[in-house]
């Protein structure tokens, strides 16, 4: 008698989820040493998750946007084996370092020809650090140290030198946040060599490690805060090159909102600065102020801005202005 159905499930096309929420990471502020941890890199780039199956390659962000016309060098993901989906960091690299100016270049363009041209001159990597998927199967629940050798396997088949699996050391902690640092990148992950991928989770299996940055810079001015007349949203920073200014941009975080009342009172009233840098807001109110911040932040950007700021207090005075 002849059998009726459907085709054999070996038949039938993988089908992945239509999105797996990426894990997320813990923040710490000290490196350390750990025989249970591997680290590597803290990417500066776009989280970005691969998905190849029977409906063909898809490339998504953490806000479930398709990426797939944004970035055409990456079309070597298409020779990963259907059933594999993929996590990691888009990233534009100048001088062998992410650059997040760049990398925003390639985000806001979407026309076919300009990003042909882009996808050229400032080409993207994505730099693939866990596997979630091989052969149409989770492997989410294996630990780290079985996901990192399948995830290289899967990478070294596709030979493409826009997409690379994400390096790590173990034990060593410290001296690889240290050579982070040396050379100007945004910080280290943690992973716990055990630990299982938690899709959309925020544990201490990940942990981030970001270098933080100090400078001094002198406040040349003021925003005020939204809906306000009174209340400083931001103070403008600028640093004394020859007779001018050059602007490094403003800091608008670490401060309570007393300090903000306070602040408007102190800087309003006094002279105008004579000659606003280039490259400030439009609605700076630009005071010679006389004095000095010290900011946290995490780079200085192509065109000398600080990026991420928070204030962190007065150099001279540890006391609230």
């Amino acid at each position: 008698m002849a059998t009726r159905g459907g085709p054999k499930a070996e038949d039938r096309p993988i089908e992945l989820p239509e999105y797996v929420r990426p894990m997320l990471a813990r923040s710490t502020s000290e490196p350390f040493d750990s025989e249970r941890h591997l680290f590597e890199i803290k990417w500066d780039g776009t989280r970005a998750v691969v998905l190849v199956d029977g409906r063909g390659m898809r490339l998504f962000n953490r806000r479930q946007a398709d990426l797939r016309g944004r970035y055409p060098e990456l079309e070597a993901l298409h020779g990963l084996p259907a059933g594999t989906a993929l996590d990691g960091e888009i990233v534009v690299l100048s001088g062998g370092k992410p650059s997040f100016a760049k990398l925003a270049q390639r985000e806001q363009v979407s026309e076919p020809q300009r990003v042909a041209l882009l996808s050229r001159r400032l080409p993207a990597t994505l730099v693939v650090f866990d596997v979630l998927y091989a052969s149409g199967k989770s492997v989410m629940a294996r630990p780290l140290s079985e996901r990192k050798p399948l995830l290289a396997e899967l990478v070294r088949g596709l030979g493409s030198p826009h997409v690379i699996a994400c390096d790590y050391v173990t034990e060593r902690g410290r001296r690889y946040f240290e050579e982070v640092e040396r050379i100007g990148l945004e910080g280290v992950m943690a992973k716990r060599l055990d630990s299982a991928y938690q899709p959309g989770k925020r544990t201490d299996d990940w942990l981030k490690i970001k270098v933080a940055r100090l400078a001094e810079l002198d406040v040349i001015g003021f925003t005020l805060q939204e809906g306000t007349r009174d209340t400083v949203g931001a103070l403008l920073l600028g640093e004394k090159q020859g007779r001018g200014w050059q602007f490094r941009g403003k800091v608008g975080t670490g401060f309570t909102e007393r300090q903000r009342l306070d602040l408007y009172r102190e800087l309003s009233g006094l002279p105008a600065l004579a000659a606003p840098p280039p490259g400030g807001p439009r609605d700076g109110v630009w005071r010679r102020c006389g004095k000095r911040c010290r900011v946290r932040y995490f780079e200085m950007t192509e065109h000398g801005m600080l990026r991420g700021p928070v204030f962190q207090g007065w150099t001279g005075d540890e006391k609230d202005p």
